[in-house]
C-alpha cells in the first residue's frame, strides 16, 4: 500500500510539474505574444486578458464537480487533453475576436487544474499529512513556473511571430505529457467517483464563504508585489530596473525554503488561522515599506526593494499555509475537490480586480500605499473574527458512504 502511495504521488507531482511549467511559459508570455505574435494594441491586449481573467472565475467548481462525477484520474486526463487543445489554438490566433475566443478558453480551464491536482495529491489524508503534501506541491509548482518563464527568452531573442506562436504551442505539449501522466494512476479511490456537493451548497456554507472572501483579500498582496512593485521601483526609486528581475527569484527561494515550515501544525485550525493573521500583518508591514523606497540612493534603495520583497513573499507564504489549512477544516468528508475549487476562486477575484487597483496606486500619490498598509492591518485583524466551520455530517458505518466512493 505504501509503495502504492509512493507511486501515485510521483505521478501526481509529475502532473503538476507539466501544468506548472506549462502555466509559467503561458504567464511570462501572453501580453508579449498577443502585442508580437498576434499584433494587437495594447489596449486591445488589456481587453483579451481581462476577459480570459474574468472567464477563469466561472470554471472552477463545475469543473470540480465533474471531476468527482467521472473519477479525479478521468477528470484530470480530460481536462489536461482539453487545455492542450486550447492552447494549440492559442498558437494559431491572427484576430482580436480569435485571440478573446481562445483566451476565453484557456481561462475558464485554467483555475480548475490546480484543485484537482491538489485533491488528487492528499485524496481523503488526515490534515497534518496532507498540509505537508501541500506544502511540497506549491515548492514545486512555484519552481516550476518560474522555470516555465525560460522558453520565452528564446522568443524575445529571436523576436518574430512565428517563434512567439512556437513557444506557445509548447505549453499545450507540455499539458499532453501531463494527459499522459494521468492515463494511469494506480489508486482505486482516485478511479471511483463520489457524489459531489451542489454549487448551491458549497455558496451555502457560510463560514467557508467568510473564509474565502478573507483569503482573497488578503491575496491581493501577491498582486502587490508582482504587478505594483516593480512598476513603482521602476518609476520612483534610484535602484536599477535590472533589480526587478530578481523579484521571482527571491519569492522562488522565499517558498521553496519556508513553506513546509509554514504548513506544520495547520492541520489545528487556531493554528491556521494564526498563519493566516500573520501573512496579512507581513502584507501590511512590507506595504509600508514601500514608502522608504526612493531617497535612499542606489545601494540603499536595492536593499530596502529586496527586503520589501522578502517580506511580502515571506507574507505570501504564511497566506497559503493558513488559507489551505483553515480552509481543510471547513470540507466536509469527501468534498475536497469541489470545496477545494471554491477555495481557488477566492485567489482567481484577486487577479481580476487586482491589477486595476494596484496601477491606480502607482498612477497616484505615494500615501496610497499607507492605504493599502491599514487594508491589509484591517484584513489580519478580520481573520480573528471569522466564523467557525458548520458540523460536519455524520457518517454512515457502510463502506461505500464511508468513503463516498464506488468502483468505476
Amino acid at each position: 500500500m505504501l509503495t502504492l502511495r509512493f507511486d501515485r504521488s510521483l505521478r501526481i507531482y509529475a502532473i503538476g510539474v507539466a501544468d506548472a511549467v506549462g502555466l509559467g511559459i503561458y504567464l511570462s508570455l501572453s501580453a508579449l505574444y498577443l502585442k508580437e505574435g498576434v499584433a494587437l494594441t495594447t489596449a486591445q491586449v488589456g481587453w483579451v486578458l481581462g476577459v480570459s481573467g474574468i472567464a477563469s472565475l466561472f470554471g472552477a467548481m463545475p469543473i470540480a464537480r465533474a471531476a468527482q462525477r467521472v473519477g479525479l484520474q478521468r477528470g484530470l486526463c480530460i481536462l489536461m487533453v482539453g487545455r492542450a487543445v486550447a492552447y494549440f489554438l492559442l498558437s494559431t490566433v491572427h484576430s482580436l475576436p480569435a485571440a478573446l475566443l481562445a483566451f476565453s478558453l484557456t481561462g475558464l480551464m485554467s483555475r480548475g487544474t490546480v484543485p484537482l491536482i491538489e485533491a488528487a495529491l492528499i485524496g481523503d489524508d488526515d490534515k497534518c499529512v496532507a498540509m505537508q503534501a501541500l506544502a511540497r506541491m506549491r515548492m514545486v509548482r512555484t519552481s516550476s513556473i518560474a522555470a516555465g518563464g525560460l522558453p520565452v527568452g528564446f522568443a524575445v531573442w529571436v523576436d518574430a511571430p512565428w517563434a512567439y506562436r512556437a513557444v506557445m504551442a509548447s505549453s499545450g505539449l507540455l499539458f499532453l505529457l501531463a494527459a499522459l501522466f494521468c492515463t494511469r494512476m494506480p489508486d482505486r479511490a482516485l478511479n471511483g467517483h463520489r457524489t459531489p456537493a451542489s454549487v448551491a451548497s458549497v455558496l451555502a456554507n457560510r463560514p467557508y464563504i467568510a473564509l474565502i472572501a478573507v483569503y482573497g483579500a488578503l491575496t491581493l498582496s501577491t498582486i502587490v508585489l508582482g504587478v505594483g512593485l516593480p512598476l513603482w521601483v521602476v518609476g520612483h526609486s534610484a535602484a536599477p530596473s535590472w533589480i526587478v528581475g530578481a523579484f521571482k527569484l527571491l519569492n522562488t527561494l522565499c517558498v521553496i525554503a519556508w513553506q513546509a515550515r509554514a504548513n506544520r501544525g495547520t492541520d489545528r485550525l487556531e493554528r491556521a488561522l494564526g498563519r493566516l493573521r500573520t501573512g496579512g500583518v507581513f502584507a501590511a508591514i512590507s506595504s509600508a515599506a514601500v514608502l522608504a523606497i526612493g531617497s535612499n540612493g542606489v545601494f540603499g534603495d536595492i536593499a530596502i526593494v529586496l527586503i520589501v520583497v522578502a517580506m511580502f513573499s515571506m507574507g505570501e507564504v504564511f497566506l497559503v499555509a493558513g488559507g489551505q489549512g483553515a480552509a481543510l477544516a471547513h470540507i466536509p468528508q469527501g468534498q475536497r475537490p469541489i470545496y477545494m475549487a471554491a477555495f481557488n476562486v477566492g485567489f482567481a477575484g484577486a487577479t481580476v480586480i487586482g491589477p486595476l487597483m494596484v496601477t491606480a496606486t502607482v498612477a497616484g500619490p505615494a500615501w496610497g500605499w499607507a492605504l493599502w498598509s491599514a487594508f491589509f492591518a484591517f484584513l489580519a485583524c478580520v481573520v480573528g473574527w471569522l466564523p467557525m466551520p458548520m458540523p460536519m455530517p455524520l457518517q454512515h458505518e457502510d463502506a461505500h458512504s464511508a468513503t463516498g466512493v464506488r468502483e468505476s
